[in-house]
């Protein structure tokens, strides 16, 4: 079968598997319904790569969230930002007390195991592995776990934590009635070329995930300004959805998954403790704080940043804020933890541990 005719099967089911979940109410539902189906598919042998339909689909995402930084949302994240930096380092510090369970459960060295314990992105978690001396594939494989498993609990788990989510969610329903204006296309599409335009450009640069981050950097900048970008339809939005379902389903094919089973059941199980403890942790937060636990249980959530800011959007958390733990989460991953490895990696050679 020809590749294009293969994709258009592909998504063309995955959209009816997100429109199924859509109907029964699951969080979510457009991504888990396009994962379970692309899933199905790599399990069967039928390989798909959307390498480059992903990397546009996260130039979408990103300019929408961007749209989202209002002024007065700026000034809002701005207040609460030394909070945001505390609990984005925390997330990181709680993700370090599993190295033990990758290093006995799964029989991991420990600088593979400190990589696939810290819930960083997949590809930054990876290439800081590889840098250390460690398994990228090992940590390709827990990082990429630990997101399946992110996706398919945490919505579920929020929607039982926040059942006052209904208003937010309500006014998410709303916004998908609005009406598509024809006239916006031609201000739309100018958007969407800038976007990806930015996007090429900061792939030379030390930015992480530039795909997202740069586009997202450049509607906050116009958001600031007279010159206020025309608000995509959701419709964009429902479609990025679709295209991170596919891209996480997609990597669950038999080789990937058997390839190492005793990593793969100790990346799940570390997956569950680990959002359960940043879940308590959030809740903790959000008493003594003060700040709606909302955004503190996405925001601190183990998940990547495209699935949890989606994920917050689609129940009507502030995307702003949730967006900002994630970002400065990123930020200080890449600053932090590999000055962080050789500390801890001179202490276990001192105390006659060191990495096998």
């Amino acid at each position: 079968m020809p590749r294009y005719m293969l994709l258009l099967l592909v998504f063309s089911l995955a959209a009816a598997g997100g429109a199924v979940a859509d109907a029964l109410g699951l969080p979510l539902a457009w991504m888990i319904g396009a994962m379970v189906v692309s899933a199905g598919f790599a399990w069967a042998g039928v390989s798909v790569r959307i390498d480059k339909i992903r990397s546009y689909g996260l130039v979408v995402l990103g300019l929408s969230l961007g749209q989202s930084f209002t002024p007065e949302v700026m000034a809002q994240v701005a207040v609460f930002l030394p909070l945001i930096a505390f609990c984005a380092l925390a997330t990181l510090l709680v993700g370090l007390l599993l190295i033990r369970l990758y290093t006995r459960g799964a029989g991991l060295d420990p600088a593979t195991a400190f990589f696939c314990a810290v819930p960083g992105g997949v590809v930054l978690m990876a290439v800081q592995a590889q840098r250390a001396g460690a398994s990228e594939a090992h940590v390709t494989l827990s990082q990429t776990v630990r997101l399946a498993v992110v996706v398919l609990i945490y919505p579920f788990l929020l929607t039982f934590l926040m059942p006052d989510h209904a208003a937010g969610a309500a006014q998410v329903a709303a916004a998908r009635s609005q009406p598509f204006a024809l006239a916006d296309l031609p201000w739309i599409a100018l958007l969407l070329a800038a976007g990806m335009g930015v996007a090429h450009l900061a792939r030379y640069s030390f930015l992480p995930n530039p795909w997202m981050i740069a586009p997202c950097l450049l509607a906050i900048v116009l958001q600031q300004t007279a010159l206020q970008p025309v608000p995509l339809p959701h419709w964009v939005i429902l479609l990025c959805q679709l295209i991170l379902g596919v891209s996480l389903g997609a990597r669950m094919s038999p080789e990937f998954l058997r390839s190492s089973m005793r990593l793969v059941m100790t990346s799940v199980l570390a997956s569950v403790l680990l959002t359960a403890a940043l879940v308590v942790a959030a809740l903790v937060v959000s008493a003594v704080s003060g700040l709606d636990r909302a955004p503190l249980l996405f925001g601190m959530s183990p998940g990547g940043m495209p699935e949890m800011t989606v994920a917050a959007g689609s129940l009507g958390v502030s995307v702003p804020l949730v967006l900002s733990f994630h970002l400065t989460r990123i930020l200080i991953a890449n600053l932090t933890l590999e000055p962080l490895w050789h500390l801890l990696n001179r202490r276990l050679r001192h105390g006659g541990g060191g990495p096998r």
